[in-house]
């Protein structure tokens, strides 16, 4: 069949719906039975939860895409479906090309995993800060040199915005011991506003205190978000609470839970709302998405068990990695906790031990 990809003359619910579902999945996704109309009598399936000593047929140790995890090497026992959902910060230059382009940070990254033989699906929210192996390409999207630096930065490298996207790509794998992931979708946080404001403001309770930058912002008050005021809460750390980014990602699931219930609202009150929001981000997204795939999950997802939205334990600490005389906030991701988090998302089989 044949590999289409998610572009400007096929585009309509496929990039909607990635923004809505990838996004909001995990914590609402039951509004997909809303959505979907054809799916709401299908029974549910549990999840098969495949194991080694469950498989019929004999495993070929030497066939299996290989992972490494905490000085432990797994085989992935079966194909799974893998997007990373990165939204960019306002750094940068990415309207200019050749030497004049220069990539903005990824200050929010969310890789999603659909399996299908397991009938599972879950989220990994990663910390922009994480130490990880970068490649530092140059603007042509080449070069062999790497340096453990913040995660983040990878979207700084290339010569536009995609090569960044698949340099963010290469490094979260690089970090989940080389696991496989299929495809991206990247909306800069400057497109916040416009998501807000189609579902008519998303209604929360302040978790941190932002009157410096908006009087009515107080921590603990709940208040429906104007366009403004939900970029703040979603983008701003510094001048913020604590300031740690830990505190923003927590922020950041709160907002996406509250405008998953706005978007499911919408949806079962305007059956053009996909096509609304999509006109409304055309301008702003990039995405590299299997559309056969992802109109499978979404046909699919409500016989799917959820594994939950995780995130990843470690130790912060401020250090000089960067390189540019100044102190940056780094996180050091436990070991121990990511190969937990993959085990969990990914059909891994670890490697047969053998008598020598």
């Amino acid at each position: 069949m044949e590999d289409k990809r998610v572009g400007k003359s096929n585009r309509s619910k496929a990039i909607c719906i990635t923004v809505i579902v990838l996004l909001c999945i995990g914590l609402t996704g039951l509004f997909l039975m809303e959505y979907r109309s054809g799916n709401t009598n299908r029974k549910q399936k549990g999840s098969k939860n495949h194991t080694a000593e469950q498989t019929e047929q004999p495993i070929d140790w030497d066939s299996l895409q290989k992972v490494k995890l905490n000085h432990h090497k797994y085989g992935l026992l079966h194909k799974v479906t893998s997007w990373l959902i990165i939204g960019t910060d306002v750094s940068g230059n990415q309207d200019g090309v050749g030497e004049d382009y220069q990539g903005a940070m990824a200050d929010f990254m969310l890789l999603v995993v659909f399996d299908e033989e397991n009938h599972s699906y879950g989220m990994l929210q990663l910390n922009r800060d994480t130490m990880t192996e970068i490649h530092l390409l140059d603007n042509k999207g080449e070069g062999e040199a790497t340096a453990d630096i913040q995660l983040c930065t990878a979207h700084w490298y290339g010569g536009n915005r995609q090569q960044g996207c698949e340099n963010t790509i290469t490094a979260v794998s690089h970090l989940l011991g080389g696991v496989p992931i299929d495809g991206y979708y990247e909306l800069p946080m400057k497109a916040i506003p416009v998501l807000n404001k189609q579902v008519g403001g998303v209604t929360v309770t302040l978790e941190d205190d932002f009157s410096s930058v908006d009087a009515a912002m107080v921590k603990g008050k709940t208040i429906t978000l104007s366009d403004s005021q939900a970029f703040h809460y979603i983008h701003d750390r510094y001048g913020v609470g604590d300031e740690e980014n830990t505190s923003r990602m927590r922020r950041q699931r709160q907002y996406m839970s509250a405008f998953a219930d706005k978007a499911k609202q919408k949806i079962a009150e305007d059956n053009q709302f996909a096509a609304t929001l999509l006109n409304a981000l055309d301008s702003y997204a990039i995405s590299e998405i299997n559309q056969n795939d992802l109109m499978h999950y979404l046909d699919t997802i409500n016989e799917y068990q959820s594994q939950g939205m995780l995130t990843i334990d470690g130790k912060l600490k401020l250090g000089k990695a960067l390189g540019d005389g100044l102190e940056h906030r780094e996180f050091y991701a436990d070991a121990a906790s990511i190969e937990q988090i993959v085990k969990k998302l990914y059909p891994l089989m670890e490697q047969p031990k053998t008598n020598k």
